[in-house]
């Protein structure tokens, strides 16, 4: 708590007010949560706006933290709805009258700078958890997505990036570069579950001897049914291997068929929205993230201190946490072949797993402390 309290100490008490579109729990949540806790503790007076409730207002309501709704205020494209937002949000911004607002989150990071600039705000924030226009979408959507994050980047007075490869993704944004900042996600230990209460509360019955798992929205960036090819490769040659996916989303029907087809269902458990599912990574053996694009990855930072062996997608900010056969195994996004041969390797290879597990470990303590992530938030908001 001395690092949060060290930026308060030397100012004035500010009024955050940050944005969010959704409340369910996934890396943008976790941000803002330890955003909100950090600013609280470091003396400053917090308010959370959401789209809706959801596991983060739920903790944020339990620590202390005020909370408001927007109801109006969905990840879908709806004009009517986004006038009401806009002007929902507008009201609550004249109301606390903060000092910062500070959106996260496509929909709510635009409507935040433009609320902020309108009330003349002292200082407008977003923070770039990952780039729309990155996402697999026909052309033209692209485009106004593109248009509508330079906008929102050119309103805001700074931009954080939670990795450099965001950053590096604003290149093309003129005028833009002075106002990005690259602040790495950060991330503390949490006790886990012993490894057997782990299992059987994600999978009772289930006797695999060695679990592959990941945590993760069923989306199609997320690219779950490229681990689902890989794994039912593996299971050709490695039979006592079990996959374990905790998270839900759209595509569970689609996963769920496809798993049917390759009969893979007593060897695969999509075990739905698991509560705090990062203290059940005691429960698996290796760690699998084979996402098409991620901004920096909390789910990696989590297995990291789980110590777990990890093979993750070679996109985004992931090679910023893993290093190639030094902390992890890095693929090239969508390959199948190639993750089958890294889990095959793991599996296989009891001592590797144990050696890139603590490499992992280690290099998430030293370099993704929360702590430093807080501390350098609340420098930016005094930045000129």
């Amino acid at each position: 708590m001395g690092s949060y309290t060290e930026v308060a100490a030397r100012d004035r008490r500010l009024r955050i007010l940050y944005v969010i579109t959704k409340a369910n729990w996934g890396g943008a949540q976790r941000y803002v949560f330890d955003m909100a806790i950090g600013a609280n503790e470091a003396g400053h007076e917090v308010l959370v706006v959401s789209g809706a409730g959801g596991e983060l207002t739920k903790r944020l309501k339990e620590a202390g933290i005020p909370v408001a709704f927007i109801g109006t205020m969905t990840r879908d494209i709806h004009i009517g709805s986004e006038i009401d937002a806009f002007r929902e949000l507008f009201r609550i911004v004249r109301q606390f009258r903060p000092d910062i607002i500070h959106g996260n989150s496509s929909k709510a990071g635009g409507l935040a700078a433009i609320a902020g600039r309108l009330a003349g705000i002292e200082r407008v924030m977003f923070t770039a958890h990952g780039w729309a226009f990155n996402e697999d979408r026909p052309a033209i959507q692209k485009a106004v997505i593109a248009a509508f994050h330079y906008l929102t980047v050119l309103l805001c007075h700074r931009t954080i990036c939670v990795s450099e490869a965001l950053a590096r993704d604003t290149e093309w944004m003129p005028f833009a570069s002075s106002r990005i900042r690259v602040v790495q996600n950060g991330i503390d230990e949490e006790p886990l579950l012993p490894r057997e209460e782990a299992r059987t509360r994600l999978a009772p019955g289930f006797e695999k001897a060695l679990w592959i798992g990941t945590i993760a929205e069923l989306h199609p960036t997320k690219q779950l049914h490229v681990l689902i090819n890989a794994f039912a490769r593996l299971q050709e040659r490695q039979n006592e291997v079990g996959l374990v996916i905790m998270g839900e989303g759209d595509e569970r029907e689609l996963l769920t068929t496809q798993i049917e087809e390759r009969g893979l269902t007593s060897s695969v458990v999509l075990c739905g929205h698991v509560p705090n599912a990062s203290v059940h990574l005691s429960a698996l053996d290796i760690f699998a993230l084979p996402s098409r694009s991620e901004g920096l990855g909390y789910v990696l930072l989590e297995a990291g201190l789980a110590k777990l062996p990890a093979v993750a997608s070679n996109v985004g900010g992931i090679p910023e946490i893993i290093r190639d056969k030094e902390s992890g195994i890095l693929v090239p996004s969508g390959d199948s072949t190639a993750l089958t041969d890294a889990l095959e390797l793991l599996v296989s290879n009891e001592r590797l797993r144990t050696e890139l597990g603590h490499a992992l470990y280690e290099r998430v303590i030293r370099v993704f402390p929360k702590a430093k992530m807080v501390r350098e938030t609340l420098a930016l908001y005094r930045e000129r």
